[in-house]
């Protein structure tokens, strides 16, 4: 049984063509996470092979559902639900980076977190990465795995146009395209799986920060500087100043504050150099668009959480292929 597999990553994309080629999933506004069970212990890690386990407690009786005879890794999404039942990475943000274990079981109470399975990458003594998705489904649907905090994610075969008005009418963040004959690859960003974004959401680098004008002693976030790597080089993507909160001021200027740097860490020239206050590029935030031209600055940019699920040398353009 491995002990950490890098999950297979999708790329951007538009609806294929040819869907009847394709399973089509939602796809969840979450954390993904790798479910490790060997019949005694359940171990959950994030995209980065950190050890998220302690952070989800509810999740520990997945392993009492699969059975002290069952081995199995699995592949989902953990999840945080708003009052109307769609999956919420604001309120996901609350449970995310809280490791006190008394914190962690006052928050189950009020944002209960759900893992949304979608694939199966070992089980029962047999690596199952080398069968195509297709017989990963049916196998991952024998398992039968329905909780009170997991479930399968919804797979539909072909007619994606009908899921994608699916994912709006429900106000998802999009789908995923995964092909029927497609191998899993781990710690690879394959074509063979693609995500078609109804909301234009993306990770970026914090390479500086301007701190709010009315804000004493540099407390507030006025705007983040952003950024992402191509050629070995931190590229400017231009600034989000919206989407924070009272809670989120709070944080990021902790973080921020022990990373300043005298130089700045982009390729290219920013404006407003004399108020940015730069930083070492260790930080990353997922921020939505409404739009991000060629040769352009995102725009109408906003602030939606940190992620420490994702190394920020590894945060490039997501391009459309």
């Amino acid at each position: 049984m491995p002990r950490h597999i890098e999950p297979m990553m999708a790329a951007l994309s538009v609806l294929p063509q040819h869907d009847e080629q394709y399973a089509f999933e939602f796809k969840w506004d979450g954390v993904r996470a790798l479910a490790y069970w060997d019949g005694r212990q359940l171990q959950l890690e994030s995209r980065n092979l950190l050890n998220i386990t302690p952070r989800y407690p509810e999740l520990s009786a997945l392993g009492d559902a699969l059975g002290p005879d069952r081995r199995v890794v699995l592949d989902g999404e953990i999840v945080a639900l708003d009052d109307a039942g769609a999956p919420s990475f604001a309120k996901l943000q609350h449970r995310m980076h809280v490791q006190d274990a008394r914190q962690v079981q006052k928050l189950m109470a009020t944002i209960p977190v759900y893992y949304f399975i979608f694939d199966v990458l070992y089980l029962d003594g047999q690596s199952t990465m080398d069968l195509p998705y297709r017989q990963r489904r049916a196998m991952l649907e024998e398992v039968a795995l329905v909780g009170n905090n997991w479930r399968l994610s919804v797979a539909e075969y072909g007619d994606g146009e009908a899921m994608l008005a699916t994912a709006r009418e429900h106000h998802l963040e999009g789908l995923v395209a995964k092909q029927l004959e497609s191998l899993y690859e781990p710690g690879r960003r394959s074509g063979a799986w693609r995500k078609i974004k109804i909301v234009q959401r993306q990770e970026f680098v914090v390479g500086g920060w301007i701190p709010e004008k009315s804000s004493s002693q540099q407390s507030r976030v006025g705007a983040l500087l952003l950024g992402y790597h191509d050629c070995n080089k931190l590229h400017y993507a231009g600034n989000v100043g919206s989407g924070f909160s009272n809670a989120t001021h709070h944080d990021l200027v902790a973080r921020l504050r022990p990373l300043k740097s005298r130089q700045s860490p982009f390729a290219e020239s920013v404006p407003k150099r004399s108020q940015v206050i730069f930083v070492k590029p260790q930080l990353v935030v997922d921020v939505d668009f409404r739009r991000w031209p060629d040769g352009a600055m995102v725009q109408q940019a906003s602030f939606k959480g940190l992620r420490e699920d994702k190394d920020a040398q590894d945060v490039v353009k997501e391009r459309i292929q």
